[in-house]
């Protein structure tokens, strides 16, 4: 097996990300972005998705695994904040070695080291707008989404990122608002 990164996955940057994941005749999705509101950052693709896989129970990044084990799964003690028993990781593992786990990454903006954090906050802002927008996007087009905590945005919010809104429609054949 080769896994191949290249430098750009490892590079911090404002980007939104669609991770798809399918299994038998199902596809699951979940939209992420990087760029942090308490720490100046915007962590790397590759960062974001060994996060969302993480199997420890007590991760607040591991929103995907979560989302295998809770919704997908049935385990319902995986709700809870604690370590992951031997059984739900085995069950997690297994579905995903039966799937296929694509990360679709769409750069937004780049990230500039030493930028202020206020500057910052003005650039997650955008990138948050518009992570919300690909959720309802989505949801509009009746895709199973694993978000579990978004904010619908108002159909009078201006997109601020028109030309990557184009490309999502046209990667995932959506119907637009």
């Amino acid at each position: 097996m080769i896994l191949t990164l290249e430098g750009q996955h490892l590079r911090r940057q404002y980007l939104l990300y669609i991770v798809e994941i399918v299994h038998e005749n199902d596809s699951y999705y979940y939209v992420g972005q990087t760029g942090d509101n308490r720490y100046t950052t915007a962590r790397p693709a590759f960062r974001r998705l060994a996060g969302h896989m993480e199997d420890l129970g007590t991760s607040t990044q591991n929103q995907i695994y979560r989302f295998l084990a809770v919704d997908i799964l049935k385990f319902s003690e995986a709700k809870r904040k604690k370590r992951f028993s031997d059984k739900i990781k085995q069950s997690v593992e297994d579905f995903l070695v039966n799937s296929t786990v694509k990360m679709y990454i769409y750069h937004l903006q780049p990230f500039q080291p030493g930028i202020e954090h206020d500057q910052h906050l003005a650039v997650v802002r955008k990138v948050t707008i518009f992570e919300r927008m690909m959720i309802s996007l989505l949801l509009f087009n009746s895709k199973k989404i694993a978000n579990k905590k978004f904010k619908e945005i108002r159909k009078d919010v201006i997109c601020p990122y028109p030309d990557v809104l184009n490309r999502i429609i046209a990667d995932f054949k959506l119907k637009p608002f």
